[in-house]
């Protein structure tokens, strides 16, 4: 099957984004099981029970794990040769899988050259194949409707315009082609189980300039049924639902977390039309997440904006039984990145921006997680976590220091319950990838996400448990 992906050249406004997609637009990676080594590496005051959590893989739901037979070798790769100056290369899958359910990533990459033999485009495609066991017609009816939504998009125009540009820069006023066009798409899964699978796709495109552009729309469907699932049969009053969630949203677009995201205070309008589109809006293991792309609500240096509702304040508001998710909640939160608009310097003062039991004893501590924070006399950054007002970000920095200058850490870090043998620990995960060297067999750059797991006591304060390959955000990869 030729796939065709559509340009994106014309997508990176709001305005025509909104046009083209009608839809708006964090970590990448799964966990796998975690690495023993690192399980039993505790520190600060870790029991033997964080031992035992370390190497206990978690699931999903609370049947046995079992992993599907991939379909990768049946699967179409989905890429062109039409173009007599494209070449294809197929990259293989990579697989997620939870319980019954398992999704097999076919990545292709198409290279467009000019006579000359100049690599001029690339277009990336990474396309989501699913398996059910035990309801192999479900499977299909799902990805049937995936491949019909990716066939909707093509890359003709991007094309079209890196060869009249590259032409053009052989002119006698021409100017350097340096790097070749692209488009791209890539998937996620950020739910998976008996229930519901969910697919946060991202379209992307480079035609020159400073950075390229994206926009990313959510793809939910019902396992039982293998139906889309539509925002407004998510609750039997859907009217309440939508005006109460909507309600929330706007409270949570004035929480200091959001407001140096913004270009300021959204009207409820605005709020209305960008967060209630039929893409817009994706299940995870946190809640619902409503997805606002670049330049819509935000500059393009806040990067997608992500509104999440809470499974616990969803049930509150709602949410049919059938959307409900059984596994460990993840609350996903972003770190506070604010500067005084009169000197320009970062604003640390530890005021809370959310509030989490941190050691179960049935009070929430107030939270301040400011990532890193840079000295403007000397350079020097710095991790900042405050909890009840003190600084436990050195704690952090003793564990991220050996990999912080070959990596980065994520713009957002989890609050949850962390799988044990005796149940739910409360727990913090900061989110990190480290950058490897070389590419990996889908010819991407080595990349190794992590998910740095910590815990609090007031007696303790705040100690390290254990690392695990992955972030704990998203459904585990296999």
């Amino acid at each position: 099957m030729t796939k065709k992906i559509k340009s994106l050249t014309l997508q990176t406004s709001a305005a025509l984004l909104a046009a083209l997609l009608a839809v708006s637009l964090s970590a990448c990676g799964t966990g796998s099981t975690p690495d023993t080594n690192a399980g039993q590496e505790a520190s600060n005051g870790a029991n033997a029970e964080t031992s035992d959590q370390a190497q206990t893989e978690p699931t999903e739901n609370d049947t046995d794990s079992v992993q599907s037979e991939s379909p990768a070798d049946n699967a179409e790769n989905g890429a062109s040769n039409s173009d007599t100056g494209v070449t294809n290369e197929p990259l293989g899958p990579d697989t997620q899988a939870s319980s019954k359910v398992t999704v097999t990533f076919q990545k292709t990459l198409d290279e467009t050259k000019a006579d000359d033999g100049t690599v001029i485009h690339t277009n990336s495609v990474q396309m989501p194949v699913v398996s059910i066991e035990g309801a192999a017609d479900i499977a299909e009816k799902i990805n049937a409707d995936i491949a019909a939504y990716y066939d909707t998009f093509s890359a003709d125009d991007t094309i079209s315009m890196a060869k009249e540009d590259y032409a053009a820069s052989l002119g006698e006023d021409g100017w350097d082609f340096i790097i070749s066009y692209s488009t791209d798409i890539s998937t996620k899964v950020t739910r998976m189980d008996d229930a519901v699978i969910s697919f946060e796709i991202t379209f992307s495109d480079y035609t020159g300039g400073a950075h390229g552009n994206y926009g990313t729309v959510g793809r939910n469907y019902n396992v039982k049924t293998g139906d889309l699932i539509a925002f407004d049969e998510l609750a039997e009053d859907y009217a309440a639902f939508h005006a109460t969630v909507l309600d929330y949203m706007i409270n949570l677009a004035e929480t200091p977390a959001y407001k140096g995201k913004l270009f300021g205070p959204p009207s409820k309008n605005d709020m209305d039309s960008t967060l209630f589109t039929p893409e817009s809006w994706v299940f995870t293991r946190s809640g619902i997440s409503f997805l606002a792309d670049p330049y819509v609500l935000g500059p393009f240096s806040s990067g997608t904006i992500y509104f999440r509702l809470p499974y616990e304040k969803a049930y509150d508001l709602g949410l049919k039984e059938d959307y409900r998710y059984n596994g460990i909640f993840v609350d996903e939160r972003y770190y506070i990145d604010t500067y005084d608009p009169q000197t320009g310097e970062q604003v640390v003062d530890g005021e809370p921006d959310c509030y989490f039991d941190l050691d179960g004893d049935g009070t929430e501590e107030g939270l301040a997680f400011y990532g890193q924070v840079v000295d403007p006399a000397t350079g020097e950054s710095r991790y900042a976590f405050y909890i009840d007002g003190k600084d436990y970000g050195e704690v952090i920095n003793d564990e991220l220091q050996n990999i912080k200058d070959n990596g980065f850490m994520e713009t957002t870090y989890a609050l949850y319950h962390a799988d044990g043998p005796d149940g739910g620990v409360p727990a913090i995960a900061v989110l990190f990838t480290e950058s490897g060297e070389g590419e990996d067999a889908n010819g991407d750059p080595v990349r190794y996400p992590r998910s740095f797991i910590f815990g609090y006591t007031k007696e303790k304060g705040l100690y390290y448990l254990y690392w695990e390959d992955g972030f704990v955000t998203l459904p585990k990869q296999s």
